[in-house]
């Protein structure tokens, strides 16, 4: 048939559109995904057979089970803090280190950020809501100022998965990809308060900024900030201890990489949460706040989790995206155009950082040499950029997702609110990849 002949990044554009087009019309994003997954295998000419035994295999692969868990778990904790007051003890401690509201609802997601979970930015989400105080703002407003801000970190923070295997693929030691990449936040963080958050204050109708007043009373909350901030401190802190202590007793145990990978994807914040749940719990002096703390909301959540997760199974199985990888490469296109492209696509497929980092990188790095001029560095930080863009754009982002589902905006009027500093980032590291170049 006329239509197998199509190319497969052909084929993948249409279905992202049509997918992104049935989720603007309030089609159940999770829902539109698996059917998109689904018709993209049929008409790549997957048998049905397969693609029944891809799909079941997803919706039983315990790596989705615990993720399911982690995101009802955050959830669960999120509503608990909620009706126990912590998170306005949380909004009220920040609000005392960072008297501007505006610029306290940036560092809150922020500092969400450094906890690289999955589907993390709905933890911080709630925080930014009980920040604001005007009913009347926009909810895409709020939607791209937790998004923007939650992902600041991700091409810098050590403790993300796809820097962990940016390191691992090219052999470059943590400090120094981290030293590389640095640049990464500060302009993020600037971009965001230039563009984002000038926006959520016109429609405040009023710029909260410091005042001396305000400034007083700032420093009578920075006494009670501890006690604000210690649930999230409590969390990070035993996901941290715990990722520091599984990593140093894993490589004695004899199971496989692949319950290893698990047991460190999964424990330490599994551990943490529960650590937070039970302080709120205590603090609250009643188990009533966790009653309902997940509820249909939390169920249409993980709904969406599972769809996304079959499309991309289906994808992977199919060998569409590193088919697709093979087309740019053998129709002649400048190597330099496919570094570019190829972390984008895989970002944009796959709306993960280590599945751009996992799925475009060892193509990339086979092909860099053929750029003539193009050291190592110059080039991670080239295709770490258009990965990072590919990623922020996904409708397949669960960050995104889960952000846009809590502030009830559909996720073109999210990225319509971030696109021009996510341009103006690219544009950054464009010329920052092209310094390198020339230093180097």
């Amino acid at each position: 048939m006329l239509s197998m002949q199509l190319p497969a990044l052909l084929k993948i554009l249409v279905v992202f559109v049509l997918v992104v087009a049935a989720s603007m019309r309030r089609v159940h994003l999770g829902l539109a995904a698996a059917a998109g997954g689904i018709g993209l295998a049929l008409w790549s000419g997957m048998p049905l057979a397969d693609i029944v035994r891809y799909t079941v295999g997803e919706l039983v692969n315990l790596d989705l089970g615990l993720l399911a868990i982690l995101l009802a778990g955050i959830m669960g904790f999120s509503a608990a803090m909620k009706k126990a007051g912590a998170l306005d003890a949380f909004a009220a401690a920040v609000g005392g280190m960072v008297p501007s509201r505006p610029l306290a609802m940036a560092v809150t997601p922020l500092l969400i950020g450094t906890l690289p979970m999955p589907g993390g930015a709905i933890l911080s989400a709630p925080l930014v809501d009980s920040m604001n105080r005007n009913p009347d703002v926009d909810g895409s407003v709020l939607s791209a100022v937790n998004y923007w801000f939650r992902h600041c970190l991700e091409l810098f923070w050590p403790l993300y998965p796809a820097f962990i295997l940016t390191s691992s693929l090219t052999g470059m030691p943590p400090q120094r990809l981290m030293l590389l990449n640095f640049y990464a936040l500060p302009v993020l963080f600037g971009l965001g308060m230039l563009f984002i958050l000038p926006t959520l204050g016109r429609q405040q109708g009023v710029v909260d900024t410091a005042t001396p007043q305000s400034l007083s009373n700032a420093a009578h909350k920075v006494e009670a900030s501890p006690k604000g901030l210690l649930p999230l401190a409590i969390v990070l802190g035993v996901y941290v201890v715990g990722d520091f202590i599984w990593h140093a007793i894993s490589p004695g145990l004899s199971i496989t990489a692949g319950a290893k990978a698990l047991v460190s994807r999964y424990v330490p914040i599994y551990l943490g949460l529960l650590s937070g749940a039970l302080y709120v719990w205590r603090t609250a002096g009643t188990s009533a706040v966790f009653h309902r703390a997940i509820d249909r909301g939390t169920v249409r959540l993980i709904l969406v989790v599972v769809g996304i997760r079959v499309f991309s199974a289906l994808i992977s199985a199919g060998g569409l995206a590193a088919q697709a990888a093979r087309e740019l490469s053998s129709a002649g296109i400048p190597p330099l155009l496919v570094i570019a492209a190829l972390p984008f696509i895989a970002g944009l497929v796959t709306g993960v950082g280590f599945g751009y980092v996992g799925l475009a990188y060892p193509i990339v790095l086979g092909i860099m040499p053929a750029v003539h001029g193009l050291p190592l560095e110059a080039g991670i930080v080239l295709a770490g950029a258009f990965g990072f863009i590919g990623m922020m754009l996904s409708p397949l982002h669960v960050c995104m997702v889960v952000t846009a589902e809590h502030f009830h905006t559909p996720l073109a009027a999210t990225i319509r609110r971030f696109i021009l500093p996510l341009g103006l980032f690219l544009a950054v590291a464009m010329a920052y990849a092209a310094l390198l170049a020339f230093l180097l």
